[in-house]
Formats: structure tokens, sequence, C-alpha cells
């Protein structure tokens, strides 16, 4: 095996070594992922991301209370993304949509190279790219313009600067806790990072060979995590930054309403599905074994894919950062060592970037998802004077926060609650009295719906309510003006 592979890698040429560094899968991520653009806007919540950017641009400070609704202004609302939507408000006020995307696929790019070279250490250049192609495979679909993937550069540093630390028998250096603290800002997953280093801290400690190596692992681990925890604190929300996470996942119907909330629907092939099958093959193959910790860690990160489909990024990016060490020791053989890119591969690198970048912004990018952006609904609407409290679609609610009207829900469950998202949710499937209850109780007085909602048949019965237009993503009613 270890005489083979040898062969396979002599027969790699050096031009053909630099394109599968981490430098040229930077390169080749950020032009993939201006080519799909479009794939990384459609999302809902990025609209009203950047509205709440814009909303902070504004009036210097972080949002407390909420700003957009009408059925929760003024209500808490924890906004711990506040950095990520500062961000995104900017590149879109620069660039208009090609700059979200631009901002959105360089993110991504500069994980794909960390994630890179962090393999490159164990791992033979086509063995890394390996890894890297099944960390895109399954992490895809959650590759849109949103603060989660603003943090996954830092999500890959953090847990390879674990894996190297055990690697060299140390706890990390004290200078990367300005990562937590830049993470804990951008996204709530920092607490993701917090549990990681508890988990090889844990391990320090438990293999250690004698009672002074284990006492000295104790402190120096103890200590990085004692000042990655204060670092994490340093958020306009503090403490309770740590517990916005643990509340969110606590909902229960709330969930229902968020597709990347859902358990993967295995009636259809999904990617964790071959993905999983992929790395029982690779372990049978090679024979790959794992220290108890380690196999806990990745079942672990495999349950929470499964239970939740959004998690498997967390599955795609950290399982290549720890298996690439034993699956190197299963080889038998050391990676060759990786040369650093030279000035001229970082230049030709920056000036493709550069170019990629002004062909996109020259393209331009259409953000009109019909599904997500009824702008022709609203147009109508507008053209008829329709206005006052409206009753929306969810996935229309973040569309309606960026066009400045306050919608009646949107993508913010965790300011919602479950209370609240269960009597919406009866709403719309039009549940005895449930509708009309409602509509009175905010004094709805137009309705903007997907034409698939039970609430839309609902309402074109209902006294006191017309149909006044349609198309095939939208349908606006509006509630009769009665005499006094």
């Amino acid at each position: 095996m270890a005489a083979a592979q040898t062969v396979a890698s002599e027969r790699v040429s050096p031009a053909f070594k630099a394109f599968l560094g981490p430098l040229g899968v930077a390169v080749l991520a950020y032009a993939l992922m201006l080519l799909v653009g479009e794939r990384l806007l459609n999302d809902p919540d990025t609209y009203w991301h950047i509205a709440a950017g814009d909303w902070i641009w504004a009036h210097g400070a972080v949002p407390s209370v909420d700003p957009f609704s009408y059925t929760m202004a003024g209500q808490p609302w924890t906004a711990h993304e506040w950095l990520a939507e500062l961000i995104l408000a900017g590149a879109y006020a620069a660039l208009g949509w090609a700059g979200v995307v631009a901002l959105a696929a360089l993110a991504i790019a500069l994980a794909f190279a960390l994630l890179a070279r962090a393999l490159r250490r164990w791992l033979t250049p086509l063995v890394t790219l390996a890894g890297v192609a099944s960390a895109f495979y399954l992490a895809a679909a959650h590759l849109t313009a949103r603060p989660h993937v603003l943090a996954l550069p830092i999500l890959i540093a953090w847990v390879a600067l674990m894996v190297r630390a055990r690697s060299e028998r140390r706890a990390p250096s004290l200078a990367a806790l300005p990562l937590m603290t830049l993470w804990a800002n951008l996204h709530g997953g920092f607490v993701i990072g917090l549990g990681l280093a508890g988990a090889f801290a844990v391990e320090a400690v438990l293999t250690a060979q004698q009672s002074s190596e284990r006492r000295a692992a104790l402190r120096h681990w103890g200590g990085f995590i004692a000042g990655a925890a204060l670092a994490s604190l340093v958020t306009p929300q503090g403490v309770a930054g740590w517990f916005f996470p643990f509340k969110l996942m606590s909902l229960g119907s709330s969930l229902g309403f968020v597709s990347e909330w859902h358990a993967p629907d295995f009636t259809q092939v999904q990617p964790i599905e071959v993905w999983l099958l992929g790395l029982l093959a690779l372990c049978f193959a090679i024979g790959l074994t794992l220290p108890p910790l380690r196999a806990l860690l990745l079942l672990a990160l495999a349950h929470m894919a499964l239970s939740h489909s959004r998690n498997a990024e967390l599955l795609a990016f950290i399982a290549p950062l720890i298996l690439a060490q034993p699956i190197a020791a299963s080889l038998g053989r050391p990676a060759p060592p990786s040369a650093a890119a030279g000035p001229r591969a970082i230049m030709a690198a920056l000036l493709a970037l550069a170019l990629a970048t002004s062909a996109a912004v020259a393209r331009g990018y259409s953000h009109d998802n019909p599904k997500i952006a009824p702008r022709a609904a609203l147009a109508a609407a507008a053209k008829a004077g329709i206005a006052g409290p409206i009753f929306n679609d969810y996935d229309f609610g973040g569309y309606l926060i960026f066009r400045g009207i306050r919608p009646f829900v949107d993508g913010r469950i965790d300011l919602y609650g479950d209370r609240f998202m269960r009597a919406y949710e009866d709403a719309l499937d039009a549940e005895p009295d449930a509708l009309p209850r409602l509509l009175d109780r905010y004094h709805v007085t137009w309705t903007l719906l997907q034409p698939d909602s039970r609430a839309v048949a609902a309402l074109d019965r209902l006294p006191g309510w017309e149909r006044v237009y349609a198309d095939p993503s939208a349908v606006i009613h509006r509630r009769i003006a009665t005499a006094p």
C-alpha cells in the first residue's frame, strides 16, 4: 500500500500539487461559488440579516428589542449575529447582491483553504483533495449567504488548532483566544467551539501517562478553556450569548417551520447517507481505528447531523480534521512535506480572485425567487392601496422586513416562541376558528400567503374577506370595509 501510494505521489506534477494546495483550493472554491451565486442567496433569512445590519449601521447600536415585526414589536430580541449582519449589510451597500455573493464566496473559499492546509499536514495532496471534496459534498446544501458561513473559517481554524495541539501533546496557544471573541460576535455556533475544546481537554487528561503529565494537561487546558470562555463573553449580549443556542434548541413546534432543523428525509438518497457509507467503506478498506474519545466525538457529530440537517456542516468540516491523523497512521506512510506557495503563485491567485470578482460584479445577481420574494404581489398591493397589519407566509417574512414592511412573522423563531408559532400554524392549517380569531386579535387588514396554503382556501370562504391578487407564488386577500 505504501509503495503504491509513493508511486502515485511521484506521478503528480509539481504544478498539479500546487493546484491541490490550499491556494488552489481557495481559487477553485471561490470561482465555483461565484458561478452558482444565486444559490447562495436562496434563503429568506438573508433579507432580514441585511436589514438588521442596516439598522445597526443607522443607529450605531445593537438592538436589544425587536424593531421589525408588528406582532412582537418592542419585545426582547437577542441579535447574536450582529457583526455578521453588519458585514453583510456593508457588502450589500457597496456592491449590491454581487457584494453579498462575493463575501459569502470568500468566506467559503477561506474555509476550504484552511481545511486543505490542515489536512495536508498529515495526508498526501490527492487524499487531501478527497477530504476537501467530501466536506463540500456534505455541506453544499447549507452554504448560503448567512452569518454561519462567515463563521466557517473560524470553526475550521479552531478545530485544527485543537487537533494540532493534541498531536504535539500540549494545550493550544492563548494567542488563539481572539478567534473565540470574533466567533461569538458572528454566530451562536461558538458554543460548539467551547464544547470541542472541553472534549480535547478530557482526552488530554485521560491519556496522560503519568500523574505529573495529567496535572500539567489539566492546568494548561483548563487555563485555555477558561480564557476561551472569557473571550466569548466580549459581546453585546455577554453571558446571555451562552444560553441563546440552548434556548433555540429547546424550541419544539417552532423548529418545524425551518427546513434545516428537520431530520434528513431518507425516503430519498441523502448526501449524509452517501457520506457515512463512504466513511464506513474507508474504515474497512484501510483498517481505520480511532482513539475511543475521537470515536465518541465522531458519533456525536453524526447524531447531530442525523437529528437536524443543518448540523451536517459540522460533521463535514470537523470529521476530516479528527480523522486525518488516524488515516495517515492506517496508510502507514507520512505525507510528503508541502512546499509553501511562492510569491508568483500568490500573485496569480490574487489576480484570479480579482478577475473573478470583477466578472461577478459586471454580471450581477438577481435575488427575485418568487417563493421567498413576492415582488409582483407587493407591487399589486401598493397599486391597490392596500396597507395596514399583514398576515404573511413564514417564508415571506424576511423579504417584507427588507422592503420596510412589518411582518406578522419571519425567520426569527427564537423571538416568536412556541406558543405564538403554534397559533400561527393552526391558522395556516385553517383549524376551526383559529384563522379568524388570529386575524381579529392582531387587527389584520390583508394577507400574503402561498397558493397551496389551506388558509388561502379558508379566506376565499371567510365572510368579510376578498381575494384581490393571485399569481403562482402568492395570493393576497384583504378585509372588506364595513359600514359603521
